[in-house]
């Protein structure tokens, strides 16, 4: 199956989203640039301009060797990216995959994620047939546990000092949540 062929994920107004391209690569680049965006992520701050190349150039080959696909999140009417969205570390033999997303700061505490969510996961249930959808979070992440939490996933446990600190900071705790499909299709079916 190629991502290329599949539908975008349907994202509610005033957004939208669109396949990462080379041609995304500074206006994500910015996104990641910003000093809390970039703590949020476990990126050293400041973090390099050639640090993000490298990351996002792996996540155009993780594309293509289809173990992921990436999204910007824009406006509508505005193509500058607000955020950069995946499912990725996918495994069709398993049938999971993992979401991963970030928005603009400026964007922070409006609930774009728990709009946008809902998206990526009926797309990954229905277009990737997939089993299992899960998140890692920084412990320290609590907006974007709540917003996993409030799309239905459960946390199922907690991987104590799991990720060294990207700014000196020790060892970061990470949360594991996860969604069913089987559980996403009772509580859509509601």
């Amino acid at each position: 199956m190629s991502y290329v062929t599949l539908p975008l994920p349907a994202v509610p107004a005033p957004h939208r989203v669109r396949l990462f391209t080379p041609d995304d690569m500074d206006g994500v680049i910015a996104l990641y640039s910003h000093p809390e965006v970039a703590r949020s992520l476990n990126f050293t701050v400041p973090v390099l301009r050639e640090t993000l190349q490298t990351k996002l150039t792996g996540d155009l080959e993780a594309m293509r060797q289809g173990k992921g696909i990436r999204w910007v999140l824009s406006r509508e009417e505005d193509p500058t990216p607000l955020g950069y969205l995946t499912l990725f570390n996918w495994s069709q033999k398993d049938r999971r995959a993992e979401v991963g997303y970030m928005v603009a700061r400026a964007l922070w505490g409006q609930g774009v994620m728990t709009g946008v969510l809902p998206a990526l996961i009926r797309f990954g249930f229905e277009h990737l047939n997939l089993h299992r959808i899960e998140g890692m979070v920084n412990a320290r992440n609590s907006a974007s546990s709540k917003a996993l939490l409030r799309a239905g996933f459960q946390q199922e446990g907690v991987l104590r000092g799991y990720q060294a600190d990207g700014n000196g900071g020790g060892f970061n705790d990470m949360l594991l949540l996860a969604l069913l499909e089987d559980a996403w299709r009772a509580s859509v079916a509601k």
